[in-house]
């Protein structure tokens, strides 16, 4: 294998150096070669990713040249870096040779990722070529894919067909990116196809046809989506979410109520669904007065934030600071102190207590480090409820204020400070099943295959300040490796922010994973 890809480099960094000095920038080679003597004295993965970063604003066939190399490194933030920066490349001298050489190349690794660094170039000469290779008989689960991705970055679905054939793939990450392709490119026809995604084996499948379904707003699809928001966990809502964006109704997530509903509509000759401008006036005014969209149940919530999700995890931040007080007396006047962590440790408790048997879940306290309650998802009945509750009740912020005296104190050991700091993304990627400080083997290409053997579907991460310590502590680094890991795992991450700091990296998080922020106060 690794000299398969050693060849397919060669042969392309043979062909685009027969022709490097008669297009490109001069100026931007030169900034290369330095690039390339500075990069083989680094061996610091933080001088890396800094070098990798000078080849920003240099975009010629040699640093894109260079930057493919390094979508096979070892380390998967190299590999991050190398193709965040090719996708800032968007001329078509470029790739041109990449695109001639594609359909000739022997290795489908090379091929797939060569079609992802297309897609995110935005190039539509390359859709013909890109779809050619997903619609083979042969191809791999992974060009499919990435073909997936990538066409509705260049913006168009080919002439091929390809989404929709590919609804119909024997692989469920296929499936669920077709699907994405078809809301996202608005692909008229595929309804029939949609509608039987929603029995998928798999929940990200179906989630994915949901939202389809709400874009493409095929009529045909209100029965079958009502029939499926009977069923118990987090599609419910994203159901009745689609049936007002198809029908411009609005009955939450009552499927009784619906059922009654949808049959007088079909009762009234010549009804229709409404068009794009009709729902739009009818959006508005569901957002200005929501007085029943999900108010017929009363589904668990956490900070007012209600889901009615079955898998769900609690991730709590217990650093230091959260043994500090708040400074909205009155807001808070209702609880037994005005710790940070007394507020949230009281609201977990009041919504474990509302669990019932149907819903699994779990907790994971973290600061330096992640304290996780169970190994796995449990269900929500009496003895796990207490056993949680017990748990929470024995959490107290790590390096809070009683170490803080001991620090003070000269007793720096005793007091371990360095427990009480804030590692955001590795109490986020939990989630995943991935350990930031342990990464599996890097793949720059396709999708966790472990995504569709997770049932987790919602997640409540609560904090009260920026990251501190950790794999990556800036918050758009962070953002940007959840929304990588979580494009196959389609989890709604809500957030919660308490006390006083910059709390828009929390509300980003959210609005970018399908979620709600509820900032507490200060």
């Amino acid at each position: 294998m690794i000299r398969t890809l050693l060849g397919a480099f060669v042969v392309l960094a043979l062909s685009l150096g027969s022709c490097l000095m008669a297009q490109d920038d001069p100026a931007h080679i030169d900034a290369t070669k330095e690039f390339l003597k500075y990069w083989k004295k680094s061996k610091e993965e933080s001088m890396q990713v800094e070098a990798i970063k000078t080849l920003k604003g240099n975009e010629c066939r040699l640093a894109a040249e260079e930057l493919l190399k390094l979508l096979k490194h070892p380390n998967g933030v190299v590999q991050q870096t190398a193709l965040d920066i090719l996708g800032t490349y968007n001329s078509l001298s470029t790739y041109q040779t990449w695109i001639d050489e594609l359909p000739k190349m022997k290795d489908a690794e090379m091929q797939a990722i060569l079609i992802k660094v297309l897609g995110r170039a935005k190039l539509p000469e390359a859709l013909p070529v890109i779809e050619a290779l997903a619609n083979e008989p042969k191809a791999s689960q992974t060009i499919k894919y990435e073909a997936m991705r990538a066409l509705p970055l260049i913006g168009k679905a080919g002439t091929l067909g390809l989404v929709p054939k590919l609804l119909g793939d024997g692989d469920a990450l296929v499936r669920m990116a077709a699907a994405d392709a078809v809301g996202k490119l608005k692909v008229q026809g595929c309804g029939p196809a949609l509608v039987g995604l929603l029995d998928d084996a798999e929940w990200q499948v179906q989630t994915a046809a949901v939202t389809a379904l709400s874009i493409v707003r095929p009529q045909d699809s209100v029965q079958p989506l009502i029939d499926l928001m009977r069923k118990t966990g987090r599609l419910r809502t994203e159901c009745a979410d689609a049936l007002f964006r198809i029908t411009g109704f609005d009955f939450g997530v009552d499927p009784d109520k619906w059922q009654e509903q949808w049959k007088n509509l079909m009762a009234i000759p010549g009804w229709r669904i409404p068009t794009d401008e009709e729902l739009a006036k009818k959006a508005e005014t569901r957002r200005k007065n929501d007085e029943y969209y999900g108010k017929k149940t009363k589904p668990t919530s956490f900070v007012n934030i209600p889901t009615t999700s079955t898998n769900v995890l609690f991730i709590i931040d217990v650093s230091g600071s959260m043994d500090d007080l708040v400074v909205e007396v009155e807001k808070f006047a209702s609880y037994r102190d005005r710790k940070k962590f007394t507020i949230v440790q009281t609201e977990l408790l009041n919504t474990i207590d509302n669990l019932d048997d149907s819903t699994n879940f779990n907790i994971v306290a973290f600061a330096s480090d992640l304290n996780v309650w169970k190994p796995r998802l449990v269900p929500g009945n009496i003895v796990n409820r207490d056993a949680a509750k017990s748990f929470v009740r024995g959490l107290k912020p790590l390096g809070g204020t009683e170490s803080q005296e001991l620090a003070s104190a000269g007793l720096g050991g005793s007091a371990n400070l360095a427990a009480g700091k804030t590692n955001t993304l590795k109490a986020l990627l939990y989630s995943f099943g991935v350990d930031p400080d342990k990464p599996p083997k890097a793949a720059v290409t396709g999708a966790d295959k472990g995504a569709m053997k997770s049932p987790l579907d919602t997640v409540y991460f609560l904090s009260d300040g920026r990251p501190s310590v950790g794999k990556f502590v800036d918050p758009n680094e962070i953002r940007k490796e959840v929304r990588r890991h979580n494009e196959a795992y389609r989890m709604v991450i809500h957030t919660i922010a308490i006390g006083e700091f910059q709390k828009e990296f929390l509300e980003q998080l959210a609005v970018e994973n399908g979620g709600v922020f509820v900032d507490m106060g200060r």
